[in-house]
Parts: structure tokens; sequence; C-alpha cells
């Protein structure tokens, strides 16, 4: 009698090692800490000269982890693939720059990058979007603005 409530006891045992070492075991990725690891941005400045758009961009809070912006643009105008002022702004292009590289120009809390290779004659609308170095932080982005001609 005494064997035949030991083996379901030890079985039940058994399986609750089993299922709480499978909990002991759980990895989930870091979450930011609001102070330390976010940022926002905030476009200075800008300028639209040579076929070429300047930009100074202010970067509060944990510019350190700012990995990599992007200058998301479309143009504006009545051919295909167009868009329009009072339409949701749709980036039909984008210009990634990473802090290695020499266009990513930070000096203290703002940022000069610069895009090229725009028709001086045509009316643009762009934001900046931030990426973190931290894979759980969302996407930053400024507000969209428009260029005057």
């Amino acid at each position: 009698m005494r064997r035949k409530t030991a083996l379901p006891l030890l079985l039940a045992f058994l399986v609750a090692l089993l299922a709480s070492g499978c909990a002991l075991g759980k990895k989930e990725w870091p979450e930011p800490q609001l102070r330390e690891d976010n940022f926002s941005l905030k476009l200075a400045a800008a300028e639209k000269r040579d076929g070429c758009l300047l930009l100074d961009v202010m970067v509060a809070g944990a510019k350190e982890r700012l990995y990599r912006v992007s200058i998301e643009y479309e143009a504006v105008g009545d051919a295909e693939g167009e868009g329009c002022i009072g339409c949701p702004f749709v980036p039909r292009n984008a210009k990634h720059i990473t802090r290695d590289s020499a266009e990513f120009k930070l000096e203290g809390r703002r940022l000069s990058i610069s895009l090229c290779g725009l028709d001086p004659y045509k009316t643009y609308r762009f934001r900046v979007t931030g990426q973190s170095e931290l894979p759980t932080v969302p996407l930053v982005h400024t507000d969209v603005y428009i260029t005057e001609n």
C-alpha cells in the first residue's frame, strides 16, 4: 500500500521540480529606465539650399543612446509617388545615418545632419527619426515639417 502512494508522490514532485526549473531559466530583454535610457528629438533649424536640406536637431535626454537617425522625406506635388500637403505623411524615402558615420555630427546636444540630391524647385515634407542602441526602446520622431522654396 505504501508503495502505491509513493510512486505518484514521487512523480508529482519530479514534475513540480521540472516546472520550477523552467521558470527559473526565463530570459527577457532589459527594460529601459525612463530617465537613463530615453531621448527626444526636436528640430532647431532647417534650411534648404542648393538641393540640400541642412538640419540642426536638439537631442534631449540620453543622447549617448542615440544610435541612428533617419531623415524621412517625400516630395510634394501632383506627380506619381509624390505626397500632398494635407495628406497623411507617408515617407517614400529615407537617409539613414549611424553614429559611427562622419555625417553624424553631434556636438553637445546639437546634431547637425544633411540630405543632398533634392530637386531645388520642389517642396518636401520631412521628419527626423531616432533609433536607440537598445532594441526595446521605440523609435522617436520629430514633427513633420515642410520645406520652403
